[in-house]
């Protein structure tokens, strides 16, 4: 992968105001595949973290009325330095989520948007089944990510048994899946750490988001078979695979 390859060359910084349950997993998969993690949950240190960064991950999953303003100002402040800024919008179809995924769309524009098929539903104004954070339907269906980019001008990522990207005229897909994704907490993070890594390597944006999916993909069904159906240990091999495709990767260049 030519940008997989950037990242070991370059170690491009990734800042990210995270979901507090998953952190360690999301500084964990940006290190293990060559990037260079950063976090603050601290508005007065957004500018000169930026200023150093190379794209921005804004992940709602824990957000409340006091965090959203250095949301906002991370936001704006990427903007204005052209980095790339990726959001999770963790479930966005319950009320006061949606309330803050609106607010957050009227100050920054988004580079990426990552969602289940309910998440991206959303920003499709249309429906779907739901619940908590996971989509019920079916989520192999393109148009809601295509009418999703078209509406927010971002490049549109929709997990599911198949990956959807899309830029809101072309489509890719990503036919790599692993049952454990679904059961463990966290894995969407880590997919939208990983692009955000790719994004900080790249100007394409829509290439950057296939090939991250791509890489996280194949190290989920990798991962599937060396833990013997054991879902917990699964997110751990995740990482480990992902490190070996990245050290394979160095030892090529």
């Amino acid at each position: 992968m030519v940008i997989l390859k950037k990242i070991q060359e370059e170690h491009p910084l990734v800042l990210n105001l995270a979901n507090s349950v998953t952190q360690q997993y999301v500084a964990n998969v940006i290190s293990y595949i060559g990037g260079s993690p950063l976090m603050t949950t601290a508005i007065e240190d957004v500018e000169e973290l930026l200023s150093i960064s190379n794209s921005l991950v804004l992940n709602t999953g824990t957000i409340n009325e006091k965090e959203l303003p250095l949301f906002i100002e991370a936001g704006r402040k990427a903007n204005e330095l052209g980095k790339p800024v990726v959001l999770d919008p963790v479930a966005v179809m319950l009320p006061y989520r949606a309330s803050v995924i609106s607010r957050l769309i009227k100050e920054v524009k988004f580079t990426v948007i990552r969602g289940n098929a309910a998440e991206i539903a959303w920003f499709a104004q249309s429906k779907i089944a739901s619940k908590g954070i996971d989509a019920i339907e079916d989520n192999t269906n393109s148009k809601n990510a295509i009418i999703a980019s078209q509406i927010t001008g971002a490049v549109i990522v929709q997990s599911g048994q198949v990956d959807i990207i899309t830029d809101g005229k072309s489509v890719l897909t990503v036919d790599t899946h692993s049952s454990f994704f679904k059961v463990n907490v966290g894995a969407g993070d880590m997919l939208s750490a990983t692009i955000a890594t790719f994004l900080a390597a790249t100007t394409n944006s829509l290439q950057g988001a296939y090939e991250a999916t791509i890489l996280f993909g194949k190290a989920g069904e990798r991962a599937s078979q060396l833990v013997n159906n054991l879902p917990g240990d699964f997110i751990p091999k995740v990482l480990d695979v992902l490190y070996q495709f990245a050290q394979e990767q160095v030892r090529e260049n």
